[in-house]
């Protein structure tokens, strides 16, 4: 019997390719929301910073001052957004990478069934020569009992 060969051999290749393009992905997501979550946590420290400091009894100071803090609260909300942006690219990347996954895991299921088919086949195919062996001899043993 011949060599077990897996017909769909170069697309389970391909497919585990895309799962690992897939898993790279999904890594360089993570490392863009951890980015992200750092940006923001800088923007929360300056904010706190600002807050703490005294302010001057000067109009001037005092509207310099709210300008800083205003702006300090508008780069909270953009790290916000970009924290928010980075962990759906991430929650994309997550769902490819578990669709990818699948497809590959359904390729070696397939793989798995044709490769026991064709053990089971071979062991029938092994049992027939093994029978045909036996019954062989039994009909050469039978011929010359009966000369």
């Amino acid at each position: 019997m011949r060599r077990y060969r897996f017909r769909l051999d170069s697309v389970l290749r391909v497919r585990r390719l895309q799962e690992d393009v897939a898993r790279g992905a999904l890594a360089r997501a993570d490392a863009a929301v951890a980015e992200s979550q750092a940006a923001l946590t800088v923007a929360r420290e300056w904010f706190a910073e600002l807050e703490h400091r005294p302010g001057s009894g000067q109009p001037a100071a005092w509207e310099a001052r709210r300008t800083l803090v205003l702006r300090a609260a508008d780069e909270i909300d953009a790290r916000i957004a970009d924290v928010d942006a980075a962990a759906a690219a991430r929650h994309h990347r997550q769902v490819e990478l578990r669709d990818a996954r699948g497809r590959v895991r359904a390729l070696e299921k397939l793989d798995d069934r044709r490769r026991e088919e064709h053990r089971l086949e071979a062991a029938r195919q092994e049992e027939r020569v093994v029978d045909d062996l036996v019954t062989s001899r039994f009909r050469v043993a039978d011929a010359g009992g009966r000369s």
